[in-house]
């Protein structure tokens, strides 16, 4: 009986390790699949390396500091050791949003928190946090019982509402001393770890779907000519029909496997290629200044596919179209009501851009607000701000400055 256990064990902890591969393979742009399958490929001595060809046109210029997920390969390195944890550490790394917050469910979650809390103990400390304030509970786990992290635990919504008469009551303390420890210990602290690499790099983008037109046809093509070839060497298979061997076995088990989860990878792409191309038509032809609103839930639901699924598919993937290297994400808006219809958040921001283009005094959020609500599209002061500070551009007390 525990022998049976035991075998059955061991095919789950295998099944584990071939899906988290096969995720990984999902994740990972062009580029880094290649030269990721070229040392798996190595690594197994029934197959044949064939060499890739150049793909120095797949990307965009390489960026002069590394990005937040080159950086976290290389902590991953220093803090894992056993191989099935790097994968799914590297899948964490690829998971995370522009803030360093970790985009997988609970439930994909499951199984893996011990390899998560080690995680977020890398550099920076707190990334994949699933909240800012889980991130700043991490960053103060060294000082557990202190008021400042029981301030952060157990009176987070009060403390961005700067409550601090409520919070003085509570842990009978003067609102001086509360206002000490906000400054002294959690002002310090970063609750978007991951924030400051995006501010100061531009990640690669390779090329991994192409769209083109060729007359009054469109095309969608999965790039694979830079990927090498999987291919089983004949030699082995040979030896394999005249004589059982665990280890051949296995080892041909494993390259079917990464043969299937490649080609997985491409039928996703090609899918979510052919998807993008019927409804974001307008947008790659030209006519459409953006894309049409649409979201990854959407997609997700008309191609019978998980949304993480979806989401691993497009991260930090690009597709090279006639208007330039655009990334996937890129793709997906959602829609603001407006008086002619639905318009997508990408239509709002170029509105606020050219309404403070020509603004003759510096316009506050609520301005530009009553101005857009003028105009028929209904966008509250916040998503305002909001998109203001995506198109990177200051407040109006700020503008009036330069």
């Amino acid at each position: 009986m525990h022998l049976e256990q035991s075998i059955r064990q061991d095919q789950r902890l295998v099944m584990n390790a071939a899906m988290e591969q096969a995720f990984l393979i999902l994740m990972m742009p062009t580029l880094e699949l290649s030269e990721w399958l070229e040392l798996e490929i190595e690594k197994n001595p029934l197959l044949k390396l064939t060499k890739s060809t150049s793909y120095n046109d797949l990307s965009t210029s390489i960026p002069s500091s590394p990005t937040l997920y080159e950086h976290l390969l290389h902590e991953i390195e220093l803090h894992f050791t056993i191989r099935e944890e790097k994968e799914v550490a590297r899948i964490f790394a690829g998971s995370l949003d522009d803030k360093g917050f970790i985009t997988l469910s609970e439930e994909e979650l499951e199984g893996k928190e011990a390899i998560l809390e080690k995680f977020q103990q890398m550099n920076p400390l707190g990334i994949g946090a699933r909240n800012p304030q889980e991130a700043l509970l991490i960053q103060l786990h060294d000082k557990k019982g202190s008021l400042a992290y029981a301030l952060v635990s157990d009176f987070y919504p009060d403390l961005l509402r700067s409550r601090l008469g409520k919070i003085a009551k509570a842990f009978h303390v003067s609102e001086k001393k509360i206002q000490e420890i906000i400054q002294k210990k959690i002002r310090p602290l970063n609750p978007f770890p991951g924030a400051a690499f995006y501010q100061e790099s531009n990640p690669v983008l390779s090329s991994d779907l192409v769209f083109e037109k060729e007359g009054e046809t469109w095309k969608v093509e999965v790039q694979s000519s830079h990927l090498p070839k999987i291919e089983v060497d004949e030699t082995y298979l040979n030896l394999l029909k005249k004589e059982e061997s665990e280890w051949l076995r296995r080892y041909l088990a494993g390259s079917n496997w990464l043969k299937r989860s490649v080609t997985r990878r491409q039928s996703i792409l090609y899918a979510i290629g052919t998807y993008l191309l019927k409804r974001q038509r307008k947008f790659l032809e030209g006519i459409a200044s953006s894309p049409s609103p649409m979201t990854m839930k959407e997609m997700a639901k008309d191609l019978e596919l998980s949304e993480s699924t979806v989401t691993r598919a497009l991260s930090r993937k690009g597709a090279s179209t006639p208007r330039g290297l655009i990334p996937l994400r890129d793709f997906f808006t959602y829609s603001i009501k407006s008086d002619q219809g639905m318009i997508s958040n990408q239509e709002a921001k170029m509105l606020i851009l050219q309404l403070i283009k020509h603004e003759s005094a510096p316009l506050s959020d609520n301005a530009l607000s009553k101005k857009l609500k003028e105009r028929g599209i209904q966008c509250e002061r916040r998503t305002v701000a909001k998109y203001r500070k995506e198109l990177n551009i200051g407040t109006a007390s700020e503008r009036r400055l330069k």
